[in-house]
């Protein structure tokens, strides 16, 4: 370990500062990388290392140096980030302004007689809790652009601000940098994975972007710092399998915002069935299938195959996604799928109907190249809260519990009779429902997505909570993000699911009655009784393939 003494502090024996190994690597990376990325587990003190950035390296020296320390909230800024920096940059000469929430040092005596004044370096504190928030910073150029808790952040945030605003004036020996801390969770996850960790997920290797730009990522985490209390770790133990693995740094092990109960692993203090991403597997032919669409141009266009078992649980097992592609040109691929899987319906957002100025609407172009009609889905802000829910009901893997039966209500046919008269035949069922004996659920979770559809499991993680006011949404629904357009297709899906689970059971159960048909038929040989039963099977459904396809063999 190598200790800093940090040069032009007030009070220079309360101020050596020792980082660690890991801070000491992040700390030390040259300006010739521009994105650099601390972090990756709680605890891994990212916040102070951002804190020191501009001291260790002695920019804040520099009469032309700039910094935006950025995190997503100003209460985030207020109660986390301001108190530290008053522990630090007062001891260099450092003043506070609340009103502009920035921080300005002595400026360097043009006859070299030291610090004085305040007119040097600044540190602005800064906020962007929507992505239209980023154009507040529009004016402003920084050398060193420092976004906390960046998966609280959307990547237009970072990228605006990260490689619109950050220069270097010329000849002034400063950078334009950015230099970032975070961890896995919150909206962010997705893109900051994709960005900085998979590329490398042990980090220290220096990836090499568009233009030339290189980027690098410092995997830290408790682990990394000796200054912390030892029984961090240990508290880290209390919590469930999936959210210590996420404060551990494990980016894999991400627990969406909304959706804290969908898994794409098991975890040891989990049940099996806790998973909702699993291995593909050959969907039986007779299983009734739908497909399901969000369409865009700009954004991205996504289509998902849904199919429901007997056990009325949802499988997602083919998605297609296109970006600023026409619908001449992805229809058609579209088509050939549907015209393979024949599913029995095929259905986008209401929004296709539309009528947008042009000689046919979505909707009549995507009928047109798939030569059939679709359906339209409703996207209220009613129908949207209630597809959250939905899909929580559908993402669900711990049983409902049951009431002890001294806690169970007590049958009053007088008040039974009472709602049949005087209320709906509806509201009577629904009366008597809460006496039947509960249900054994053996179909948990209800929704199962295949591993080759790897858009909806990064959708459904990414979602998070819209802000009250800020997204013209409820705070209880979901907001609006980039890619979420799968998120918005399973929401339609499992709007419709709930029509074809009678059909595939009843299918199931014809299935099963064919089966003992050819079983019988292998016995006795009696053709004719077998085409006379075959036929009182295909009589009471459409959709006997199995049979057909036998038929056809034997005939």
């Amino acid at each position: 370990m190598v200790d800093l003494l940090i040069p032009g502090a007030k009070d220079i024996e309360n101020i050596t500062w020792k980082p660690f190994p890991k801070q000491e690597l992040f700390l030390s990376l040259p300006d010739t990388i521009k994105e650099g990325f601390y972090g990756g587990g709680a605890g891994s003190a990212k916040t102070e290392t951002l804190v020191m950035y501009p001291i260790v390296r002695g920019w804040y020296e520099h009469p032309r140096f700039k910094q935006l320390f950025l995190r997503r909230t100003f209460p985030e800024l207020k109660n986390e980030v301001v108190p530290r920096t008053k522990q630090i940059y007062p001891k260099f000469g450092a003043t506070w302004n609340g009103q502009d929430m920035a921080w300005t040092f002595p400026s360097p005596d043009q006859y070299g007689a030291g610090l004085r004044g305040n007119a040097g370096a600044t540190i602005f504190l800064g906020h962007c809790e929507t992505e239209d928030d980023v154009h507040r910073y529009d004016s402003m150029e920084i050398n060193l652009f420092s976004p906390d808790e960046l998966t609280s952040a959307t990547e237009w945030i970072y990228l605006y601000i990260g490689f619109t605003r950050t220069r270097a004036p010329e000849d002034s020996g400063l950078p334009a940098i950015i230099r970032a801390g975070g961890m896995p969770g919150n909206i962010g996850h997705t893109w900051v994975k994709k960005r900085f960790v998979d590329p490398a997920k042990e980090g220290n290797v220096i990836i090499v972007g568009r233009g030339g730009n290189k980027r690098i990522y410092i995997h830290a985490t408790f682990r990394d710092n000796p200054h912390l209390d030892k029984t961090y770790g240990t508290s880290l133990e209390a919590l469930p399998e999936a959210e210590k693995q996420a404060k551990l740094g494990n980016w894999d092990a991400f627990i969406g915002q909304v959706y804290d109960e969908f898994r794409d692993r098991l975890y040891p203090d989990e049940p099996e069935n806790a998973l909702h991403v699993i291995d593909d597997f050959a969907i039986p032919h007779w299983w009734p299938k739908f497909v399901v669409g969000d369409w865009g141009y700009e954004a991205m266009c996504y289509v998902g195959f849904f199919a429901v078992a007997p056990s009325g649980r949802v499988y997602l097992y083919r998605e297609l996604h296109w970006f600023k592609t026409k619908i001449s040109a992805w229809a058609p691929e579209l088509k050939w799928f549907v015209d393979s899987d024949q599913p029995r319906s095929v259905k986008f957002c209401k929004s296709a109907s539309q009528d947008r100025g042009q000689e046919h609407t979505i909707q009549e172009q995507i009928e047109t190249e798939l030569g059939r009609p679709i359906d339209l889905s409703v996207n209220t802000t009613g129908s949207r809260l209630a597809g959250k829910m939905l899909v929580h009901e559908y993402l669900r893997w711990k049983e409902k519990p049951i009431l002890p039966a001294n806690e169970m209500p007590v049958y009053d046919e007088g008040y039974a009779q009472w709602i049949l008269r005087n209320k709906s035949p509806k509201d009577y069922q629904n009366y008597l429902a809460l006496f039947n004996p509960p249900e054994v659920e053996d179909n948990l979770p209800k929704l199962q997505i295949f591993k080759s559809c790897p858009l909806m499991s990064e959708a459904i993680k990414s979602c998070f909570y819209a802000k009250a006011g800020k997204d013209g949404k409820p705070p209880e629904d979901v907001a609006e993000f980039p890619g979420d357009d799968p998120y918005d297709a399973l929401r339609y899906a499992l709007d419709s699911a709930e029509s074809y689970f009678t059909e595939s059971a009843d299918e199931f159960i014809n299935v099963q009655r064919q089966q003992k048909l050819l079983e019988t038929l292998k016995n006795t040989n009696d053709w004719t009784a077998f085409y006379r039963n075959m036929n009182t099977i295909e009589s009471s459904t459409s959709t006997m393939q199995v049979v057909r396809k036998y038929h056809r063999g034997r005939r």
